[in-house]
């Protein structure tokens, strides 16, 4: 009888500590899994921060990419002015056919604010003109540009220094 005693003891107490391991392990399988969700977290934020910190890389779109470059154009010199401004309105809804820009404007202003240089703005949007304009489009494209740039008097040096650079990069003559 003591010997069923021990036999029950000694499975009793593998059981107890086979309980307390098992309990240790999904302790640190959690503990695991809280690490690697606040490590997403991290990342997630680092990502969201560096995408607001550069909507420059955010405009994938042509005409947006366009109103950007029309903006930091016109404010190449001086602060874009109310004349510019209108200038880029009229030349997104003749030129480019689009009824209500305001959206597109808001935007674009916003985008434009974060760039210090236009050659900057032509050199990150080439490709995707080149890509999504044919050649004549391309073309009226640096058109409509000098005329914005013309809105607030004399083309300046460095402004047609970024029109000339432009043109060069959209693979124009």
């Amino acid at each position: 009888m003591h010997i069923l005693l021990a036999l029950a003891g000694i499975i009793g107490a593998v059981g107890f500590w086979y309980w307390r391991f098992k309990a240790a392990k999904e302790t640190a399988d959690e503990i695991t899994d809280m690490a690697g969700t606040a490590w997403g977290k991290w990342k997630r934020y680092k990502f969201r921060k560096k995408a607001e910190a550069s909507p420059v890389e955010a405009v994938d779109d042509p005409v947006a990419a366009a109103i950007v470059m029309m903006i930091a154009i016109a404010k190449e010199e001086h602060p874009l002015t109310p004349e510019a401004e209108a200038a880029i309105r009229a030349e997104v809804t003749k030129t480019m056919g689009i009824a209500d820009p305001t959206e597109l404007l808001v935007f674009g202003k916003w985008v434009a604010s974060h760039v210090e240089d236009a050659n900057n703005v032509s050199l990150r949007y080439s490709k995707l003109w080149a890509r999504d304009l044919s050649e004549s489009e391309r073309a009226d494209f640096v058109q409509m540009v000098r005329r914005v740039a013309a809105v607030d008097g004399e083309v300046t040096a460095r402004q047609q220094l970024k029109i000339t650079k432009l043109r060069e990069r959209l693979g124009l003559q």
